[in-house]
């Protein structure tokens, strides 16, 4: 709770003094113009961004680094008014084949149903035991029963599978498949007995009236996969905790519309009108909607150097500041191992504003030389709380230790500074903004 009062007494201190206007501004050499948001910013030519749905290219750190964010959350919920009503996961270049995968993982499956009953058999079974008790003995081959039938029928539902390959390979060479389909018909009959669940009594698949798409229903949200310039998009309506309490008719006109208005991207192309950025996509909008953009990415030559930015224009998501507030009030953990060395706080340029400049460098010292190591290690963070044309803003740069040095603690924090104060709005959000001042 201290940390926390703490974060509010220095939020003041990181408020953007800012104006709907922007001061004269040049793209660095060697950088291009990305957007991300309702904002658009300069960063390498060689950035590559960390996404994963449902495969990516990542390098391990950033699949378990709780700050190698990839999702957008956006918009506020029809039916009953909550914030974030969808959000939206972007996967790195791909191929037809994994979209298909990423729809039928998606849609309804009956043979999911069933291994679901099959696992809550199980799982009803030690939840009788826990709250009755009885003979320990009888309990543990009743699961070692359950376990051998759910086993069995698993192992059935692989062969249905082989099975109808090996039926569709002997038809193509012309050699019969009459014992073959015996034996397949007998494994689907055993399979089609089992029952299903109730979760799949209440799913549902739908056509979204859009090309390379899929849509499904389920009890606790809405989903709708998109294949486009060959990425999947996955998008999810819906809480992201608990029972889904709006109605299928309040939520699937309003999914549609967010997905009738929305289009793939390329790279560093910029929108010129209202809406909000994601990686290679873009939401047009009247620019007031509610959003939350978490992305990370690396540059091409430093894949352990992270690069990791949260976007919202909700005051609330202020909050967020509060890891990057009070990292550097804690103290060196290892005084014998490591030199640790503060960096900040400063105030910085974000666009034509101003901001807060935090950091550290952990360097280690040798145990047989008490000498330290050739390089060292380091975060850096910025950020900013929102204000009237500006978002909350958390930007983190962090090092993993490995074989390759990361780039100097200065040229880091010199190109921070270049990122920071390639901020600006979008043009048509900047439109809005200087449509909103003349009217005052």
């Amino acid at each position: 709770m201290r940390l926390v009062i703490l974060a509010f007494a220095l939020l003041p201190a990181l408020t953007i003094a800012e104006s709907a206007t922007l001061s004269k501004y040049k793209t660095p050499e060697g950088w291009r113009t990305e957007c991300l948001g309702r904002s658009q910013f300069d960063m390498p030519a060689t950035a590559v961004w960390q996404l994963q749905v449902p495969y990516g290219d990542t390098v391990d750190y950033a699949a378990t680094d709780p700050w190698a964010n990839r999702s957008l959350d956006y918009g506020t919920d029809p039916g009953n008014g909550i914030y974030k009503f969808v959000r939206i996961r972007v996967s790195a270049e791909t191929t037809r084949e994994a979209y298909e995968h990423a729809s039928r993982v998606e849609l309804p499956n009956e043979t999911k149903a069933k291994i679901r009953v099959m696992e809550a058999r199980i799982e009803a079974r030690k939840a009788r035991y826990d709250a009755e008790g009885g003979d320990k003995e009888q309990y543990i081959q009743d699961l070692l029963a359950l376990d051998e039938e759910n086993k069995n029928y698993r192992e059935m539902i692989a062969e249905i599978t082989i099975v109808q390959s090996v039926i569709d390979f002997f038809e193509d060479e012309g050699r019969p498949t009459e014992e073959l389909e015996e034996e397949l018909a007998g494994y689907e009959k055993q399979i089609a007995a089992l029952p299903t669940d109730e979760r799949y009594e209440k799913e549902r698949a739908f056509e979204l009236g859009i090309p390379d798409a899929a849509g499904a229903w389920h009890p606790d949200r809405m989903v709708a996969v998109l294949w486009r310039n060959n990425r999947i998009f996955h998008f999810e309506f819906g809480p992201k905790n608990g029972e889904y309490d709006s109605s299928i008719e309040a939520i699937e006109p309003a999914a549609r519309d967010l997905l009738a208005r929305f289009r793939p991207r390329e790279a560093f192309e910029i929108p010129q009108e209202p809406g909000v950025c994601l990686p290679f996509g873009f939401i047009a909008d009247e620019g007031t909607e509610n959003y939350y953009a978490g992305f990370s990415w690396h540059v091409k030559s430093t894949p352990y150097v992270l690069n990791s930015l949260t976007l919202s224009n909700s005051a609330t998501d202020a909050i967020e500041l509060l890891p990057m507030l009070t990292k550097r009030l804690m103290g060196n953990p290892f005084p014998a191992a490591l030199v640790a060395t503060n960096i900040g706080p400063r105030r910085i340029d974000i666009g034509s504003s101003r901001g807060t400049l935090t950091g550290r460098s952990l360097q280690a010292i040798d145990p047989e030389g008490d000498r330290l190591s050739s390089h060292a290690q380091y975060n850096l963070n910025a950020g900013a709380a929102a204000g009237k044309y500006t978002p909350t803003l958390l930007y983190k740069l962090q090092t993993y230790a490995n074989d390759q040095p990361p780039p100097p603690i200065e040229q880091a924090e010199a190109d921070l500074l270049k990122f920071m104060k390639s901020f600006r709005p979008l043009p048509g959000m900047q439109a809005l903004y200087e449509a909103a001042e003349s009217q005052q």
